[in-house]
């Protein structure tokens, strides 16, 4: 799954049900620009070296399925996989990705 930054500043979640894999995917220079990169930093900070640490809950959000029992385990349980290789932090309910 990854966190679409359209060109528009329209966040969406791409390949939702993809628990594999997570990146920050942006449209063409999108995050130099200011209007578009205040819109992703409502839900990311910078972590340095092309990585940005992403609020969990906001991409749960993004996904339309926070109700949805089954893909919101999986998606957490995707969170504590990735823990012990520091790609997040269950407690800080937040998750690392790369800009790719």
């Amino acid at each position: 799954m990854f966190v679409k930054v359209g060109g528009d500043g329209v966040l969406s979640l791409e390949e939702a049900d993809d628990f594999k894999r997570f990146h920050v995917s942006a449209d063409t220079d999108t995050l130099s620009d200011r209007d578009v990169a205040a819109k992703f930093h409502e839900i990311a900070e910078d972590a340095g070296e092309g990585q940005y640490w992403l609020d969990a809950d906001a991409v749960i959000e993004l996904s339309g399925r926070s109700g949805d029992e089954e893909w919101t385990g999986a998606f957490w349980a995707m969170l504590e996989k990735a823990e012990p290789y520091g790609f997040s932090d269950v407690e800080g309910r937040r998750i690392k990705a790369h800009l790719a």
